[in-house]
C-alpha cells in the first residue's frame, strides 16, 4: 500500500501509524560534538583522522574542523522514530529492515547542529501481521538546511 492508498484494510494501530508517518516530521536539533564523534569512532573502529584529530583537521581540512562520520549521521535517522513507533498500541515490535539508498551529500563539521526530516514513502503488507514501512529521510545542517544525507529507510512493523 502506497502512501496515497486507502488505509481501510489496515488494522487500527497501523492506520494511526500511517497517519503519523504521512505527515512530514521535522526532528529536534542534535549537536554533533567532538566527544560524540570520538565515541562513534570507538564503537565502530573508524578512527580516520578527519573525524578524530582536531589539530590535524585544523591544518588539513577545509573549514579547519573534524567532520562527523556519515554512519553517525545515518544512525540519527532512527532515534525519534524508535520512541514514536513503540508507542503505537497493537504493534508488538519494530525491526530495522535496512536501507534502499543512502547518499552522503555534504560533510558535517564537528560541533554542528543537525536535524532529521522524515516522510512516508509506503506502508505495505509483507506477511500476515507484518508491514514494511519505507520512509524518506534527510539530515539537515542547522541553521540553513543544507542537506548532508538522504536515505530511504525500511522498518518491519510486527503487529501483536
Amino acid at each position: 500500500m502506497s502512501a496515497a492508498a486507502s488505509s481501510d484494510a489496515l488494522p487500527a494501530a497501523l492506520q494511526a501509524l500511517q497517519q503519523w508517518a504521512a505527515n512530514e516530521r521535522l526532528g529536534g536539533v542534535t549537536r554533533i560534538a567532538q566527544p560524540r564523534i570520538d565515541a562513534f569512532a570507538d564503537a565502530t573502529g573508524d578512527h580516520n583522522w578527519i573525524h578524530v584529530d582536531p589539530v590535524r583537521a585544523a591544518a588539513g581540512l577545509p573549514g579547519g574542523q573534524t567532520i562527523a562520520h556519515g554512519f553517525l549521521l545515518l544512525s540519527l535517522t532512527v532515534e525519534e522514530d524508535v520512541a514514536a513507533l513503540v508507542g503505537f498500541p497493537g504493534i508488538a515490535h519494530v525491526l530495522n529492515y535496512g536501507l534502499n539508498k543512502v547518499r552522503f551529500l555534504a560533510p558535517v563539521p564537528g560541533g554542528s547542529e543537525v536535524r532529521v526530516r522524515s516522510r512516508l514513502v509506503s506502508l505495505e503488507a509483507r506477511q500476515p501481521g507484518q508491514w514494511l514501512l519505507t520512509q524518506h529521510k534527510t539530515v539537515e545542517v542547522v541553521p540553513g538546511g543544507e542537506v548532508a544525507l538522504v536515505a530511504e529507510q525500511l522498518s518491519l512493523i510486527v503487529a501483536g
